[in-house]
C-alpha cells in the first residue's frame, strides 16, 4: 500500500479558536508543491521555511511579516498523518479552528477528498538527534520508515506515567491517535485564560483533569488518551519539515516546545532548499 496521499478537492475546516475563542477557518486545497500556508489573503509560504514557536500549549507558525498562525499542530498532524504532504493551507483567523480538540474531523475530511498517490522524498538523517536533557527531551534515531515513540509523566492520578508506539499508517493514525483530545488541569485553567489561551476550550473539545477526577465528553475514549494526544502533537510538530521523516523519534517528557526544536535541527540537516541534505 502506498504511504502517501493527494487530495482531489478542497477540504473547509472552520470553528473557535482553541485559545483565542475567535472564529477561525481554514482551506486546505490541492497543490503540486508541497505543504503552504498563508493568512489573510496573503501569499503562500512554503511551510519549512516559516518561523516556530512552541510555548508549551500549541505550536505557532511566524511568517515574514510577523503574521503569527496559532495552534497549527492538529491540523498539520491531520495532514501528515494521513499522509497527505502537497497541499496549500489557507488561514482566516489569528489561529486553525480547534474543531474537536483533536485531529479525527480534519483527518476524515482529508482521507475522504483524497486518493493514493507517490509522495516527495522523506529526510534521511545520517545521525542520531537530541534536544533537551536527562528528564525532558526528545531524540531522532536513522530508521527505514517513521515511528513514534512517546512517554509522558504526570503527579495527577489521573493520568500518571504512560507510553505508547506509533508505527505510521493513515488507517492506524485515524483510528488510534486522531481521536486523542487535548487537555489541560482544571487547576491551570483560570491563569490560562488571563493568559489570552484556552478562551475557547470547553468540555466538547478537551479533557479537563481535576483533583477529583476526569472531565470530558463521553469520558475518556482511552486510559491512556493523554500520552496518545502527544503522538498527535508530535506528528504535527514534526510536519513543519515539510516532508515525511526517517527516523524512530523518542520523546519522554517533551511538548511543544522540545518538538519544535527537534524540527529546526532536522531543518538544517535538510538544507536551506528543504528538499535537500
Amino acid at each position: 500500500m502506498k504511504r502517501f496521499r493527494r487530495l482531489t478537492r478542497p477540504v473547509v475546516l472552520s470553528g473557535r479558536g482553541l485559545h483565542s475563542g475567535a472564529d477561525c477557518s481554514c482551506v486546505i486545497e490541492p497543490s503540486e508543491t508541497g505543504l503552504s500556508l498563508s493568512a489573510g489573503g496573503g501569499p503562500d509560504i512554503p511551510l519549512y521555511l516559516l518561523a516556530l514557536a512552541g510555548d508549551g500549549r500549541g505550536s505557532d507558525c511566524i511568517f515574514p511579516d510577523g503574521t503569527r498562525i496559532r495552534t497549527c499542530e492538529h491540523v498539520l498532524a491531520a495532514l501528515a498523518g494521513t499522509g497527505v504532504w502537497c497541499a496549500s493551507i489557507r488561514v482566516e483567523g489569528p489561529e486553525m479552528p480547534a474543531l474537536d480538540g483533536c485531529a479525527l474531523e480534519a483527518a476524515e475530511q482529508i482521507f475522504e477528498c483524497s486518493e493514493q498517490a507517490h509522495g516527495p522524498a522523506p529526510l534521511d538523517l545520517p545521525f542520531a538527534v537530541k534536544v533537551g536533557d536527562t528528564e525532558r527531551f526528545v531524540a531522532a534515531f536513522p530508521a527505514s520508515n517513521l515511528a513514534l515513540t512517546c512517554v509522558v509523566s504526570y503527579d495527577s492520578p489521573f493520568i500518571g506515567s504512560q507510553i505508547f508506539d506509533f508505527k505510521g499508517g493513515a488507517e492506524c493514525f485515524l483510528k488510534e491517535i486522531a481521536p486523542a483530545r487535548t487537555f489541560a488541569k482544571a487547576s491551570e485553567l483560570e491563569t490560562l485564560r488571563e493568559q489570552g489561551m484556552a478562551l475557547g476550550g470547553t468540555s466538547e473539545n478537551a479533557i479537563l483533569v481535576g483533583e477529583d477526577g476526569v472531565r470530558a465528553k463521553g469520558g475518556l475514549r482511552w486510559s491512556d488518551e493523554f500520552v496518545r494526544h502527544k503522538v498527535l502533537d508530535l506528528i504535527g510538530d514534526l510536519a513543519v519539515l515539510g516532508r515525511p521523516l526517517n527516523a524512530h523519534v523518542v520523546a519522554v517528557r517533551g511538548g511543544h516546545s522540545l518538538h519544535l526544536r527537534l524540527a529546526e535541527r532536522l531543518k538544517a540537516l535538510a538544507g536551506p532548499s528543504g528538499h535537500s541534505s
